[in-house]
């Protein structure tokens, strides 16, 4: 599930980055919470059981947090998350992003999930944003995401990124100054 989230929310981060050239770009592929769902439980329903445990969904998340904690310490720092983040996405990408004043994913990264403010993140803070939308995704409760659950957890997530894309792209256009006459 952590790859799959960290693929979509880079996706989605994307987006927000060139969401006008997206927006009037007709051959941009349109995002199918369906086909997504299905991806997402063909990735992670590893027990082939048609439904996704906690346990199936943290597990990419421990091998993503061995793997980026690179000192073993236990604990993933700005300089890790900001070498992990370069090594997934191009130079140019990087470039654009400082080019633009964005703040540095090693930063932001600690910063969003460094709960106790210790300044690092540990095992339990990496995962918990996957338990967080684990719990909103099993709708019912019972324990297991299902793929109707996804489909409508995705869906509920297109809603909500298109809604804050389209308030973002307001926001630039009343910061436009008026045209010359």
């Amino acid at each position: 599930m952590q790859r799959a989230i960290h693929l979509a929310v880079l996706a989605l981060c994307g987006s927000v980055v060139a969401g006008s050239a997206f927006a009037q770009d007709p051959a941009a592929p349109e995002f199918q919470a369906g086909e997504a769902a299905q991806a997402f439980m063909e990735k992670l329903d590893t027990d082939k059981s048609g439904g996704i445990t906690l346990e199936e969904a943290t597990a990419p998340q421990r091998e993503q947090f061995k793997s980026n904690d690179t000192d073993g310490d236990g604990f993933i720092t700005e300089d890790e998350a900001r070498a992990a983040f370069a090594a997934q996405v191009p130079p140019e990408m990087l470039e654009a992003m400082k080019e633009r004043g964005m703040p540095d994913p090693g930063s932001t990264f600690v910063k969003n999930l460094d709960k106790n403010g210790d300044g690092k993140v540990d095992l339990a803070e990496f995962e918990q944003p996957t338990k967080d939308s684990f719990a909103a995704m099993d709708t019912s409760g019972d324990g297991i995401a299902d793929e109707a659950e996804a489909t409508a957890y995705f869906e509920a997530m297109k809603t909500k990124m298109e809604a804050r894309l389209k308030e973002m792209q307001e926001q630039m256009q009343q910061m436009q100054p008026p045209p010359a006459e």
